[in-house]
């Protein structure tokens, strides 16, 4: 052997050391922040979405008219009806006005008013007859025009009633709940669980024990119950578990940032924590833990930047996310969001809290870095000195989103689902 191959082969040796030691370093990083081995999602799971889709299809569904109502979700079904749309089916999303402080922008019917408006009110009379023709008018035509009605945290009268599921019932249509969390999760229990105090600290977003009773009633309405959040396991056991649909097209890099988005050029490592509506629901995520952390980073010389949105418009987040170098989503609740799986998308790597329970859930895999308040500061100290971590973590997270969280893999789990229930 030639002294330029052996000196070649040295260089590949060290090459895939290095490569092997970035992994192992990884692999390390997103561990679940105890110490103790994560639970493995294989064993003692529920159902999900890549094991299990139950019964066989019914009829043959090869154009659906579909029915997304009534409550915007983080623009959830806006993702998965336009999804669903681009795989040739009708798919459409209701909502009665700005539910759970989401803006209803992303909706192709608004009634605009809400839902309690269809509660009598004498000294309002004129104006509930008028939300209740509204809304009369727009269920008949819904009724004559969809064949699947997606219901999101509750039906169209909630805990004003149940007519209109029986009527649904009565006109053979695909009826499907679906949950994410603030719906059917009570404060006392999840305080058994709850370990760093999101639960107090969000106490108006736990529903109350009547509005649990009448979600979990409506469910003997339903050909199939979906739920995307953790908390909804422990009240909805028999539920089929869907993770969160994202548009990889849409969430990837921009050839050009807008003016009005951009950021002042810095060399510091910018560490982003997006946070909707902080005035009204408080320090749920953990924000102060993570100013806290930002600061001991600092006082050690590390150069780091906190980038601190709230209010954002979700159009506008993809800009955001790509000029900065790490996300925190959450430290407290257990479990990621949107904000994880969006930073993904874009190639970032991501610290969340996830709890035990979140193991039997996500898709194998995972590749969030997994920190409570205990060991945050330790777990960014290591992503901000290290480039190379950072990378192999946005790209490990960029590929796990393509082949867990697509919109469109998502849409077709949906249209399956639907296809099999159809009469």
């Amino acid at each position: 052997m030639s002294v330029s191959e052996a000196s070649q082969l040295s260089h590949r040796g060290g090459c895939m050391a290095h490569v092997e030691s970035v992994e192992n370093r990884v692999t390390s990083l997103i561990q679940r922040p105890m110490g103790e081995p994560a639970r493995p999602w294989e064993q003692g799971a529920p159902d999900v979405w890549w094991r299990n889709v139950p019964g066989p299809r019914r009829r043959n569904a090869d154009r659906l008219r579909i029915l997304h109502a009534p409550a915007i979700v983080t623009h959830q079904q806006w993702t998965v009806s336009r999804a669903q749309r681009a795989l040739g089916h009708v798919s459409d999303v209701m909502a009665f006005s700005a539910q759970a402080g989401y803006p209803t922008t992303h909706c192709d019917f608004d009634l605009g008013f809400k839902r309690d408006a269809l509660s009598l009110r004498p000294s309002q009379w004129w104006r509930t007859l008028v939300c209740v023709w509204r809304f009369f008018r727009f269920f008949a035509w819904a009724l004559w025009r969809y064949d699947v009605f997606h219901f999101h945290s509750e039906s169209f009268l909630g805990s004003h009633g149940d007519w209109d599921l029986k009527l649904l019932r009565l006109f053979r249509k695909v009826v499907v709940f679906q949950y994410w969390g603030f719906d059917v999760k009570l404060q006392s229990p999840a305080l058994l669980w709850e370990r760093y105090g999101a639960v107090k600290r969000d106490i108006r977003f736990y529903a109350n024990s009547r509005k649990l009773r009448d979600n979990l009633l409506h469910l003997r309405y339903a050909d199939f119950r979906v739920y995307s959040g953790l908390e909804v396991l422990r009240n909805v056991p028999d539920a089929l578990f869907i993770p969160i649909a994202i548009d990889v097209e849409r969430w990837k890099p921009a050839a050009e940032i807008p003016l009005e988005h951009r950021l002042p050029p810095t060399s510091d490592v910018r560490i982003l924590h997006p946070f909707q509506t902080w005035d009204t629901r408080g320090d749920w995520k953990g924000t102060s833990v993570v100013r806290e952390a930002i600061d001991r980073l600092k006082a050690e010389g590390l150069p780091v930047e906190l980038v601190f949105l709230d209010r954002v418009p979700n159009d506008a987040m993809p800009y955001y996310y790509q000029q900065v170098d790490i996300v925190i989503e959450q430290l407290l609740s257990g479990f990621h969001g949107n904000v994880s799986i969006e930073a993904m998308a874009m190639g970032k790597p991501v610290v969340c809290f996830l709890h035990d329970d979140a193991y039997k859930l996500v898709p194998p895999g995972n590749p969030i870095v997994n920190a409570n308040p205990e060991v945050l500061t330790d777990k960014l100290r290591e992503l901000v000195t290290d480039p190379t971590l950072r990378s192999a973590l946005g790209r490990r997270g960029r590929t796990y989103v393509e082949e867990y969280y697509d919109s469109m893999k998502i849409a077709k789990v949906y249209l399956e689902l639907y296809a099999r229930q159809w009469r």
